[in-house]
């Protein structure tokens, strides 16, 4: 016969176990949400250099507003319009140094992005810093928000 303390004692360590697989399937998964949102950040990189408005439409919530390294502001039509013009016109465009945060339904991205453009006829290279705002809705991310600025050196 089992003492009571015993019992207690071997259901304590039950949910203790239960609890870290709980935590340890969050973790996971958090993982694999972070990693989802680092491969959006890399298809929008794709998407402006290549001039695909419709590509990074995808990626966009209705809502979306934008800030840019100069401080102009475009909301969602406004900026694929932009990319869609080729007002910028990439050699190269990545980023490095990204970090994803999850809160729930949330996502900020942050990293540094690093570009060479075309100015004025010129190769230009620069590094900019940017933060991203994803949120789930209905199992998709989107993006709600963006700013950028420049590092300068």
């Amino acid at each position: 016969m089992k003492s009571p303390r015993r019992s207690m004692i071997a259901g304590c360590i039950l949910l203790a176990g239960m609890c870290l697989e709980i935590a340890a399937q969050h973790g996971r998964l958090a993982g694999e949400e972070s990693a989802r949102v680092l491969s959006f950040e890399n298809a929008w990189n794709q998407a402006e250099v290549r001039h695909d408005a419709r590509a990074l439409s995808m990626l966009l919530a209705e809502t979306f507003e934008f800030t840019d390294d100069n401080g102009h502001f475009m909301n969602k039509s406004q900026w694929l319009a932009h990319i869609r013009n080729g007002v910028d016109q990439y050699e190269q465009l990545g980023n490095t140094g990204m970090a994803v945060h999850l809160y729930g339904d949330v996502a900020v991205a942050t990293g540094i992005c690093q570009d060479k453009i075309k100015e004025k006829g010129k190769a230009v290279v620069r590094s900019g810093r940017f933060t991203n705002t994803w949120i789930q809705q209905n199992g998709e991310w989107k993006c709600v928000a963006s700013q950028a600025t420049l590092i300068r050196y």
